[in-house]
């Protein structure tokens, strides 16, 4: 009997900081796709944020790690935490595939990266080197589902629709917030909360 591969989920990401809705999307990924384990993957210096700031990576390896601790399935990956030079998918699932050739990998994306994944480092690769999986909401599946269609007769990809926790939580909130001295409280697990006011971020 030939052995099966592990399948796995990466779920990248700035996490600045992590909330509930990026656990949420985690866990539904595990779910719907029978995942094995789903890595959280922070990216130190992700080059689609060039012109912005974000708290020291430090800080936010350290606020992924209290929020996933209790949650089996759920590890932490430090692939991408390097902050010298930029991180490209591409390269990274090279990578992936390179040091784990007994795992499958399963590529979390927000479905709005659909419409630019022309303009993405070597698309074909990204293509060849995983499944990718599009966080979709239910109002916008139909045009979602054309233009999976069309990547998947371009790039010959494995493009799978994930479906989206009903959760609108944005990172960028969380930080006007706490700028504004309002609770995050319903946004970000008890244990991050705790970890930004003890050191003072964000405000």
């Amino acid at each position: 009997m030939e052995n099966r591969k592990k399948q796995v989920g990466i779920m990248g990401g700035t996490f600045d900081p992590i909330h509930n809705a990026h656990l949420a999307l985690a866990r539904q990924a595990y779910t719907q796709f029978g995942l094995d384990e789903i890595w959280m993957m922070p990216n130190g210096n992700p080059p689609h944020k060039r012109d912005t700031r974000q708290a020291d990576i430090t800080h936010r390896i350290r606020m992924l790690q209290l929020a996933i601790c209790h949650t089996p399935y759920l590890k932490f990956c430090d692939l991408e935490c390097s902050g010298r030079g930029y991180h490209y998918t591409c390269e990274t699932l090279k990578m992936l595939n390179e040091q784990y050739p007994d795992t499958w990998f399963y590529f979390i994306m927000g479905a709005d990266s659909l419409f630019d994944f022309d303009d993405w480092r070597e698309p074909e690769t990204i293509s060849r080197e995983c499944t990718m999986l599009a966080a979709v909401r239910d109002c916008r599946r139909a045009e979602i589902q054309e233009r999976i269609q069309k990547l998947q007769k371009k790039y010959h990809a494995d493009i799978r629709i994930l479906d989206t926790p009903n959760m609108d939580i944005a990172s960028e909130e969380i930080r006007e917030c706490l700028a504004a001295g309002m609770s995050v409280s319903d946004m970000v697990p008890s244990s991050v909360e705790d970890y930004i006011y003890s050191h003072g971020l964000y405000q």
